[in-house]
């Protein structure tokens, strides 16, 4: 049999070597000129982180001023921001630990990422759901809306799931308006429904109902009645006309929602799906059980959903459940480096012509096939 010319398969351990050495000192070359790149929102981000810090100090002030006592148990890192295990006012289970977490001031600074990512600006109007389960994320909110100087529409929910604003002495709305009576924030909700307080009946002493309507009526917000898994469709609507009306018909910049409350997520099959933080997808859904959130997406409106906490933690690079927790400036990343594309593109093109002539010479070679 003839003898035919074919190409070699592999390169050898010398090209291969030297291919190695080109791309370590790229990698190096790159290291070098890597560039320091302030971020552009470390003033504002800054600022929420302040907010947060003075709002949380407040409120553990006042619980303690009114005979509340905080576990150290339960509350490792006493915060004053862990409400009981149960009350009447609680709704839900609810994860300790994501409660616990949910208290660092680095989430105002996460916040404010959010929102500019939704692309939101400055002086934009925003439509806010609070729950209570997870007060200190409500903070958080309110510190980067006011750090951005954001024109807040607020609507929360009474009821909170295990360890969240359950104590009848302060539940978020009294939290809400201690902020606003010191000075902290200009906002506060401009209704408010009792939540899972009425699905549960008032709790164990049916006394929930009633500990919820004094909240609301005691901080002068106008109560929106709600029916529960009953009226769910029916108060979803209601919401919506609520948000269209306190924003003069105008669409909001974005849609934040804290927490899990029926009439943000609904009973769609999708809401126990939806990612956490800001939504890169719409979220979408044709069940005509569908909440709040789900609406907004098909009006066109960002949302925000801050539910999940050990992967929006991670997300953000902020420690989940530490004790003892660390100070918020601690953490924060004031800026980072960038790297230069010019030289990025210029290296990858030098790497990608070494390999290809690499190739080119070696495949050139012929190597006979032996002898039949």
């Amino acid at each position: 049999m003839s003898r035919f010319p074919h190409r070699q398969g592999t390169l050898p351990n010398s090209a291969l070597g030297l291919l190695f050495v080109c791309a370590l000192a790229v990698f190096l070359l790159m290291e070098a000129v890597r560039s320091y790149r302030p971020d552009p929102l470390q003033a504002e981000k800054a600022t929420a982180i302040q907010l947060m810090q003075k709002s949380l100090a407040l409120i553990k002030a006042e619980r303690l001023r009114s005979g509340s006592r905080i576990d150290p148990t339960i509350d490792t890192n006493e915060t004053g921001m862990i409400g009981e295990r149960y009350s009447d006012l609680t709704t839900t289970l609810g994860s300790l630990p994501s409660k616990r977490t949910s208290t660092n001031p680095l989430f105002a600074a996460a916040v404010v990422d959010m929102l500019d990512r939704a692309n939101v600006r400055r002086g934009d109007s925003v439509a806010i759901s609070f729950s209570s389960s997870f007060p200190a994320l409500n903070v958080a909110v309110l510190s980067a809306a006011s750090a951005l100087d954001l024109k807040a529409v607020i609507v929360s929910s009474v009821g909170a799931s295990m360890y969240g604003a359950n104590d009848p002495r302060m539940t978020w709305l009294d939290m809400e308006s201690l902020l606003k009576k010191n000075g902290v924030f200009e906002y506060q909700s401009a209704a408010a429904s009792l939540g899972g307080i009425v699905d549960t009946k008032g709790g164990l002493d049916g006394t929930g109902v009633e500990l919820g309507l004094l909240s609301i009526r005691r901080n002068h917000v106008d109560l929106l009645e709600e029916g529960g898994v009953t009226t769910q469709q029916r108060d979803i609507r209601r919401r919506l006309d609520l948000y269209t009306t306190l924003l003069n018909g105008a669409k909001p910049a974005v849609f934040i929602n804290v927490g899990a409350s029926q009439t943000a997520l609904g009973n769609s099959p999708e809401a126990y799906t939806l990612a956490t933080g800001l939504l890169e997808k719409p979220a979408v859904s044709d069940d005509p059980e569908r909440g709040v959130i789900f609406h907004m997406a098909e009006r066109g409106v960002p949302v925000i959903h801050l539910l999940k906490i050990r992967s929006l933690a991670k997300y953000f690079s902020i420690p989940f459940d530490p004790a003892p927790s660390r100070k918020a400036g601690q953490d924060v990343n004031p800026g980072g480096a960038g790297y230069s594309r010019s030289a990025a593109f210029m290296t990858l093109f030098v790497l990608l012509f070494l390999m290809a002539l690499s190739k080119y010479h070696y495949s050139a070679r012929t190597v006979p096939y032996p002898a039949s």
